[in-house]
């Protein structure tokens, strides 16, 4: 990034279901605006028009391996970031647990929705 280039950073908190408010941060150097959306496209539609350099997100948007969905009971229950968190005694709700499915399935949903933004994907792989 420029040394006279704005960092411009939205951050995304996904609700696990779409009756439930998405929370966005907008965050410009140090100043923050927050809003609620509520579907996907609202979402899409606001880091287009903010274009920013940075989009946080925080869900799960990966499967562990072996899955192909999140509905997919075979493969493995833990990916390698989750084993990260492990070593590091670090406790937290597997994405593959009947909860936290609600919060992955939209992640995964939305990494897969394609972007007219300049981005490649909203989401990035991890």
């Amino acid at each position: 990034m420029a040394k006279n280039t704005r960092l411009v950073v939205v951050g995304i908190d996904l609700a696990g279901s779409p009756r439930r408010p998405t929370g966005l941060c907008v965050l410009r150097d140090l100043m923050a605006e927050t809003c609620v959306v509520f579907r996907d496209d609202e979402i899409i539609d606001r880091v287009k028009e903010i274009r920013p350099t940075l989009i946080p997100i925080d869900a799960p948007r990966s499967l562990p391996n072996g899955r192909r969905t999140i509905h997919d009971r075979s493969g493995e229950n833990l990916r390698e970031c989750d084993r990260a968190l492990l070593r590091q005694s670090i406790r937290f709700f597997p994405i593959t647990l009947g909860p936290m499915r609600m919060l992955t399935e939209p992640g995964l949903a939305l990494k897969t929705k394609p972007m007219s933004t300049g981005y490649r994907r909203l989401l990035p792989r991890r």
